[in-house]
């Protein structure tokens, strides 16, 4: 296997040799014959992380946490020419993410994060059910978050801090600069940062091996989850996003994507392209591992974990039947057999809520006030998952809390 030297991240000495690829994609012979040279492309990236958010992070690391905290809060609130003295690493990240693409249209931007919020519990139930599980059926991806056991535990916690990471990119302007959907999504590519930081520095993770942790690949195939296979996993259940929002979306993301960190070229620019990427994602990864399983079965039975008596524990195991069936249909018969997703009887109610919402749609399609009240029912409803599952305690998105015990972060992508 050919080896370059490029000094990947802060952490990694400079000239030390750097496989191109990890060990474990040397030999993907059958997705070449699926993808032919995009397989070659993509398999770098599992080798690069985010350079401007992991010199910045390095830096903070080096200031006293009061001062850390108060220049990055004062650099997105008011911007980096706000700041006295900036170190060179904020500059740089700061002039970055201020960068407006040519191609941004604000106006789709809204419609985008309208379309997906109308989409309320339905969308919820995708994205735990569909576009969660194809995430961490990855092998190698789902590492940082396994590393340690007590992101398992929380399963329920997690789920909740990703909605309201999606509910704040939705709202109307929820990118624009110093608005609460940017300013998260700057503060989670800064816990990426960390993540990759501490799992370095340990020495822990083999990188020859798995690649970069929360690399490049698995950051813009975790963008995508919100666009292309959010709408796929709709479709899939009935609810049929409008042709005229479906772009409005992916471009909602796009721009979500680049603010995470996400290299302009591997951050899917189209439906098909996010399609065509998480598709050579699942090409390219070995089966998925006890790791894998184990994140998911804490996904699926998240319910179980809230239950604080008999009574509601059986509400939440039915929950938990109806979830696991759900996904079955979804993620199909296979990667749910590898996964270890148990039969349950409720697979079969997939037809049933299909039905339910193609009708739905037809709704919506004829009558077009109609969107304005599922707009106002989704949004209170994701808001009304996102005010019981943090039960008070706020979600900080704080890269400090990115902590690495003895068996990896307790806190990850």
């Amino acid at each position: 296997m050919s080896t370059d030297s490029p000094r990947l991240h802060p952490d990694i000495p400079e000239g030390a040799a750097v496989p191109r690829v990890p060990a474990w994609y040397v030999d993907r012979t059958a997705a070449r014959e699926r993808f032919g040279e995009a397989v070659d492309s993509f398999g770098p990236f599992l080798m690069r992380g985010d350079p401007p958010a992991d010199e910045l992070v390095a830096v903070l690391n080096d200031l006293r946490p009061a001062q850390a905290n108060r220049m990055l809060q004062q650099a997105l609130d008011e911007g980096i020419a706000s700041v006295r003295r900036p170190p060179r690493a904020f500059v740089q990240f700061f002039r970055q993410i201020d960068e407006i693409p040519l191609w941004l249209d604000w106006d789709k931007l809204d419609r985008g994060g309208r379309a997906v919020l109308r989409t309320g519990p339905l969308g919820a139930v995708v994205l735990a059910c569909y576009s969660l599980p194809l995430s961490y059926a990855s092998p190698d991806g789902s590492k940082p978050l396994t590393a340690s056991g007590r992101l398992v535990q929380r399963a329920s916690r997690r789920l909740t801090e990703t909605a309201r990471f999606l509910v704040e990119t939705c709202r109307p302007g929820g990118l624009r600069r110093g608005a609460e959907g940017f300013k998260i999504t700057i503060r989670v590519r800064l816990m990426h940062a960390q993540v990759r930081r501490l799992l370095l520095q340990r020495k822990s993770w083999p990188y020859e091996r798995w690649g970069l942790p929360v690399n490049q690949a698995y950051m813009a195939g975790t963008n995508v989850l919100f666009s292309s296979v959010l709408i796929e996993g709709l479709a899939k259940l009935g609810y049929e996003v409008p042709e005229s929002e479906r772009d409005d979306i992916v471009q909602l993301w796009r721009y979500g994507g680049l603010l995470s960190g996400v290299d302009s070229k591997i951050c899917a620019a189209t439906e098909a392209e996010g399609l065509r990427l998480i598709r050579l994602i699942h090409a390219v990864m070995d089966p998925p591992d006890d790791d894998s399983r184990a994140l998911v079965k804490a996904l699926m039975e998240a319910p179980l974990e809230l239950a604080k008596n008999p009574a509601q524990r059986a509400v939440a195991q039915r929950l938990v039947d109806l979830l696991y069936g759900l996904s079955r249909h979804l993620v199909g018969e296979p990667l749910a057999d590898a996964l270890a997703y148990p039969r349950t009887p409720w697979r079969h109610v997939a037809p049933l809520i299909r039905g339910m919402n193609m009708a739905m749609t037809n709704v919506q399609r004829h009558v077009p006030e109609s969107r304005d009240a599922m707009y106002r029912f989704g949004l209170e409803a994701w808001e009304r998952v996102i005010e019981n599952g943090l039960a008070g305690i706020p979600a900080a998105f704080d890269f400090r809390k990115a902590t690495v015990g003895d068996g990896g972060p307790t806190h990850a992508p």
